[in-house]
Order: C-alpha cells, then structure tokens, then sequence
C-alpha cells in the first residue's frame, strides 16, 4: 500500500501517555491492557468503522462478521505500545479523511458493549 506524506500537516505535541483506559495519542488510539484483553484480545488487527455525525468510533474484533456487514467498516493493525500490555491502533487514516476532527492528544470516553463485544468511542 502506498503512503503520502504531507509535511505541512501540523502534528500536535508529544506529551505524557495518561494513565486512562482509552485515549488519543499523537494520532493513535492506546487503549489500556485490561480494556484491550477484553474487546481486542490477542488478535493484530481490528475492524474500525468511524461515525462522523456522531463523532464516534466503534471497533471490534477482525472475525466479526455481524459487524462487517453493518458498518462497513476497516480493518487497522493493533500494535503492543509497551511492556504493560497497552494496545496502539493508528487513527491516521480517519484523520485524513475527517479532517475536522479534533487530533488533540485527551483522554476519551469510550463504552465497550460485552454482549456484541463492540467497543464504541467517543472523539471530540
């Protein structure tokens, strides 16, 4: 796949990783180890559908095939972010094509819905 690059772009400011189950950090979203085994588990890729009119994201897992069919969602690649088990998941490809969204780096509000085991985020 083919990546272009736009160094213009502003890339907000690196800072402390917070210590908050879900948030954005210098455009990709870490999720804390406890929430990652639940929602993601072990698998190196997630289906990740983005809701603009309801600034949300919902991810879940790559097998899911309910949830294919419904959102027609992407599929990104879940990287390990440190030794405590914290998953990274790029948002970079969401930002290009949702440029108004807020790239800040924040802590975000985030409900993980077990029984259909979607994770649904809220990006402000």
């Amino acid at each position: 796949m083919e990546r272009a690059f736009d160094f213009n772009q502003n890339i907000p400011k690196q800072s402390q990783i917070l210590k908050t189950p879900v948030q954005l950090f210098n455009q990709h979203l870490i999720i804390g180890v406890e929430l990652a085994n639940l929602c993601i588990g072990e698998d190196r890729q997630v289906l990740a559908a983005m809701k603009p009119e309801a600034q949300k994201i919902l991810l879940a897992k790559a097998s899911d095939t309910k949830f294919k069919s419904e959102h027609k969602p992407i599929m990104l690649f879940v990287k390990q972010k440190n030794i405590q088990g914290d998953k990274s998941i790029s948002l970079q490809e969401f930002f290009a094509d949702h440029p108004t969204m807020s790239q800040e780096n924040q802590a975000l509000q985030y409900n993980f819905h077990e029984n259909e085991g979607i994770l649904e985020i809220s990006i402000l």
